[in-house]
């Protein structure tokens, strides 16, 4: 009844949503050629409206010497030049599409994985959801499943909370927010997973992990859980098996970015992540920027969907492999390794504190016209130093730093001392910054 009542909703108000979400289904039933095919010519696509109609790639490919027509079959594709994201940030406006009203123009913030603040612009036209709906489906639940959220956008004030139910009525929904985690927080949420019938946990890598923590120290017996799925960060060995014994279900890995969402998900009985390549594509290429396969390089993503924003060849700045066809669970999308890339500790306060680090990131998201660069230090007796490199010539910096350091301090409830540092630059780790680091050893 309750996937009915959504279906009914998604019909009346989201008709879009209703409609990818079947088309996507149905995609599953081609084959590895017919997929292939459906993915080259979305691709084509893409490149010949981008060269006629976006400013930017005109431009690019003209002086790259690149041509569409060059694009004749997949052995041309490395002859399409690679988007970087400081090209990005230098030609947003001419990036974005002039022909597409504004109203379908989502605004994307993220500090990325290399910690550097980046903005851009998502076309709403096409709802990404509905690929993390498909995998539900591999897993035996649905959109319509009573979920629990880890995460920083969680609904605070009465308001908020009565819309929110009102807008997924009749699937329950309960919140935990990352953003600052104490004990008498775990306590509630957990006691909501066994009460509301929660059948999967969605939520930052970390979060989850400290949810899992507080089950094993205090015993609790998690019994409605059929998925947990995991974003923003690669789940370590030793995280998976906690979390599976805590949660006594199937933890999901996914790939995903404020740039692009549910580029890669896992399904049951793989380790690998498949792409949704009707919808988006991926390469793995070298030092040289050369497609290779079976073996480790850089992430080069393409949105198929977007012409409002168009994002073709993007270094995303992730490392992974190309692993082909072919899974278990028959799946007809191919499999890429688990990602590398967007590690960071958590933050926490001298009382158990726990601030997840991949949402303070997300506090420098509004700032990429001000913040170059940035990294959270907490030194051994807890204090935290915020490097900072801003862009030159920047205006209202002291402002920004002020809000930051406030940001900050309300998240470790003002618990331990905050200092922010200017600096030129920040060292980096063979190319990624650990934009969190943290000398505190908590006991798991």
């Amino acid at each position: 009844m309750k996937d009915l009542i959504l279906s009914i909703k998604n019909y009346l108000f989201r008709y879009r949503a209703l409609k990818q979400y079947k088309t996507a289904i149905s995609n599953e039933n081609l084959s590895t050629d017919e997929m292939n095919k459906l993915n080259f010519i979305k691709r084509k696509n893409l490149i010949n409206y981008a060269y006629n109609h976006i400013p930017f790639y005109k431009e690019f490919y003209d002086k790259k010497q690149f041509h569409p027509d060059m694009l004749r079959s997949e052995n041309d594709w490395d002859k399409v030049p690679i988007l970087e994201k400081e090209m990005i940030r230098s030609n947003l406006d001419n990036i974005r599409n002039p022909h597409v009203n504004k109203k379908w123009l989502g605004v994307s913030t993220t500090g990325g994985s290399t910690g550097h603040p980046l903005k851009l612009y998502l076309d709403k036209r096409f709802c990404f959801e509905v690929l993390g709906w498909r995998a539900f489906r591999w897993y035996g639940l649905t959109p319509a499943s009573n979920i629990g959220i880890v995460h920083r956008r969680t609904p605070t004030t009465f308001i908020a909370t009565l819309k929110n139910r009102l807008l997924w009525w009749p699937t329950n929904r309960i919140y935990l927010n990352a953003s600052s985690i104490d004990e008498k927080q775990l306590l509630q949420f957990t006691n909501k997973i066994n009460k509301k019938k929660i059948k999967w946990l969605q939520g930052y890598v970390g979060g989850l992990e400290k949810v899992a923590d507080f089950i094993l120290k205090n015993n609790i017996s998690i019994t409605t859980l059929k998925l947990v799925w995991a974003t923003s960060a690669p789940i370590s060995k030793s995280a998976r098996q906690k979390m599976q014994k805590a949660f006594k279900c199937k933890i999901m890995n996914q790939y995903g970015s404020c740039e692009i969402p549910n580029i890669a998900i896992q399904c049951p009985n793989s380790e690998h992540l498949h792409v949704h390549y009707d919808f988006v594509h991926v390469d793995i290429v070298d030092k040289d920027d050369k497609v290779i396969y079976n073996e480790e390089g850089d992430v080069i993503v393409t949105n198929l969907e977007s012409y409002a924003f168009p994002l073709i060849r993007y270094r995303i700045g992730d490392k992974s492999t190309w692993i082909g066809y072919g899974c278990s669970d028959n799946i007809s999308l191919p499999l890429i390794a688990e990602i590398k890339g967007r590690v960071s500790d958590a933050v926490y306060t001298p009382d158990g504190v726990f601030v997840d680090g991949s949402y303070l990131t997300t506090i420098f998201d509004d700032y990429s016209d001000i913040i170059s660069q940035f990294q959270v230090y907490q030194k051994k007796d807890y204090s935290l130093t915020i490097y900072i490199v801003v862009y030159k010539q920047s205006k209202n910096v002291e402002s920004v730093l002020s809000k930051i350091k406030n940001k900050i301090g309300e998240n470790v409830q003002n618990k331990i001392s905050v200092d922010i540092q200017l600096v030129d630059s920040i060292d980096d780790d063979q190319g990624k910054i650990r934009y969190i680091r943290s000398e505190v050893k908590k006991n798991k």
